[in-house]
Parts: C-alpha cells; structure tokens; sequence
C-alpha cells in the first residue's frame, strides 16, 4: 500500500491514508492516524484490511479467519473458524480435516523451547515467585530471587492475533508444510530438576492451548514433589472453557497468568492486531474473580505495550480504570516499545510517555504499577 511522505522545515511524516493529514508520529505500519481510526472506523477499514493483508500473505497465512459452510469447526478462540478439507485456520495450525482437528495443537504442537536461567526478564519477574521468592517455601525455593534454577521457556510458533508490532514475528517464518512437530513426551521430558516453572509464550498458547494444558499436566503429574510453577504469557482470547483449565493449573502451581491488554478502544485494537478485544475485556474480568483464591503470588497480572501515537495516555487511563474496577491489587507492567515487524520505522516509547502512562496508571487507582523494559526507552527530550 502506497502511503505518502512529505518534509517541511526540516521535519518528516507520513500522510493519513484516510484524513490527508501530515502526520511526524505516523508509521508506514498502519498509515491511518489514531484520530481516523476513532472518528472515521468505516472509512479506515478498507486500508486496515489490505495492510493486514499483505503483511499475512508473505507468510502464507490466510488473509481471514475462513468460515465454510459445513467447514470443520475449531473453538479454540475468538474466530471460530469453520475450515474447509484444503483450509488453514486464521493460526495457521489446523486445516479441516478431522486428523488435523484431532492431533495438531493438541497431542502434538509447532513450538520450540530453552532454559531460561532464573530471575528472567518476564513481564511477572518483579511480583513472580521465581523473581521475588513470593510464596515461599510452598511456591519457590528461595526467599528472594531463584537463582540456580530454570525457566522452561515454551515458544508457540502460531498466533491467532496479527498484531503489526509483533516483537517476536519470526515465528511466522515457519514453513506449515514442512513443520517439525513436538510431541507431548518431548517437551514433558526436557522438565529437569532445576526447572522451577513452566511458561508458555509465542506468538500465542491459545492456537495450541489443549497441547500446553496436557503437558502441564503430565509434567506435574511425573514430578509432584517438585516447584513446577505453570505460567501463561497471552492476548487473553481463549475459549472461556479452556481459561478454566489454565487457572486451574496456575492456581495448584503457583504460576501466573499473564494478559496482554493492546489496547483498549477497539478500533485500536483492530488496525494494531487485526481484531476486536471484546473477548480479551471479559476473560480478563472472569479471571480477576479467581485472585482471592491465592493473593500471594499474584494469579494475575496485566501488561501494556506502550506503542507511539496509539497506545499512550488515554489508551492506559482506560484499561488501568478498567483493571482497578475488577482488583486495584492487579500487578500491571507496561512496556516500552521497539520498533519491529510492520512498525520497523516507529520510534522508541519516550521517556515523557512512560512517566505519563506510569503516573495516569496510579491515577487510576492501580496500586502496583512497574515499567517492564528500562533499557528500550527513549532518552528525555
């Protein structure tokens, strides 16, 4: 898609593929200012839909979730693809075939993973029972810090988001035809007696969250007298159903689930990730009523990517409201951004925007509040 430059007094933009406008703080990403995006949704469609478009079909992703009649159902999240025999799902891991329903994501999975050496730079490392000690003795092995212990970091290589700053796109490069699958004995077997929780990250779980939820199992099962803590990095979109499942495993562990709130108007929403984030909100309140059950380590916790332009001031003051209605004790980290993927020519999140999204966050009346990544910010203006 063609999106104007322009340069004027030693400035330079882009100009708003809907408005005209030119604008210094919009990337050739999106091409449509956030102010389109809210006034003007049914005019900004149509460019959002070939932006996104084209940034699947150099990965032989489908272009929409697919929706044959008759097609073979999947439930997994928000899209429910209906897939004809010759059809990928909008994650691209199951076609429609009853083989693929059966096996693919669920007793076999498209994922790699590492030992990532304890405290780690997940986004629950300053509330997390590996970073802090928090739960201990029954949930960590030490009263601060597990250091000499592991994290089984578990990357899923599917999303069912396409999120245009994914900093992880990588995954994507995958080759769906010639994919090496892991069975659930593999990743069952790399538990060690130094790995102290599991996390599962990706792209996203919830494609092949029936494979994550049987592993854990398993992996508790073969050592139950182990820390194994089960942790959930995701955009939050799964079945209400198999969201039982994770708070359950989480719960029993000591591990943590890790929502990513994008954004929060879902006009936003849709020209960042590709979708609505209806399904998010209530999943992310339907866990906030399990917190009581273990206040200590935190079962929840909520993260933000501050994005240049979109995801500011106003984006944080309505989810940080929205996570303060459901508990104000819900740890919520935001995230400064690094330009990557779609949004290669964005700059950095200033250090303006966190002090201001940090200082609005606590206006909210969120009471633990942390920025997750220091090093990425931009230096004061």
């Amino acid at each position: 898609m063609l999106i104007a430059e322009w340069e004027e007094d030693g400035r330079t933009g882009l100009v708003c593929l809907v408005c005209g406008r030119k604008a210094a703080d919009l990337g050739s990403g999106v091409g449509i200012c956030p102010e389109c995006l809210l006034v003007h949704w049914e005019e900004s469609r149509h460019h959002l839909k070939a932006i996104h478009a084209d940034s699947r079909e150099a990965f032989r992703l489908p272009l929409k979730p697919p929706s044959t009649p008759d097609g073979m159902l999947c439930n997994l999240c928000l899209h429910q693809c209906r897939m004809g025999p010759g059809e990928y799902g909008y994650c691209g891991i199951r076609r429609g075939t009853q083989g693929s329903l059966r096996h693919d994501g669920r007793s076999r999975a498209g994922v790699c993973y590492y030992y990532d050496p304890l405290p780690t730079n997940c986004v629950a490392d300053w509330v997390c029972p590996g970073g802090t000690g928090a739960g201990y003795p029954v949930y960590a092995h030490e009263r601060g810090p597990e250091v000499g212990f592991y994290n089984l970091a578990v990357s899923f290589e599917a999303c069912n988001f396409n999120c245009l700053f994914c900093q992880n796109w990588s995954f994507k490069k995958t080759n769906r035809s010639n994919r090496e699958w892991q069975s659930i004995e593999s990743l069952t077997n790399a538990v060690t007696p130094k790995t102290s929780c599991i996390c599962y990250f990706g792209g996203d779980p919830t494609p092949q969250i029936a494979y994550a939820v049987r592993v854990s199992k398993r992996a508790r099962a073969e050592n139950p007298d182990q820390i194994l803590r089960i942790c959930w990095e995701t955009n939050g979109s799964v079945h209400r159903a198999w969201l039982k499942q994770m708070v359950r495993l989480s719960l029993e562990s000591g591990g943590c689930i890790k929502v990513d709130l994008k954004a929060w108007h879902p006009q936003i929403h849709k020209a960042l990730c590709g979708c609505d984030n209806r399904q998010v909100l209530e999943n992310f309140a339907a866990l906030a009523k399990y917190i009581t059950r273990r206040p200590d380590p935190p079962l929840l916790i909520a993260s933000t990517l501050l994005v240049p332009g979109y995801v500011g001031e106003a984006e944080v003051r309505h989810i940080a409201s929205f996570i303060a209605a459901c508990n104000p004790d819900i740890p919520y980290t935001l995230l400064a951004f690094a330009p990557q993927f779609c949004m290669e020519d964005f700059p950095t999140t200033s250090f303006e925007q966190v002090e201001a999204c940090m200082e609005v966050a606590k206006q909210a009346g969120l009471k633990r509040v942390h920025l997750g990544n220091h090093h990425l910010v931009g230096a004061r203006s």
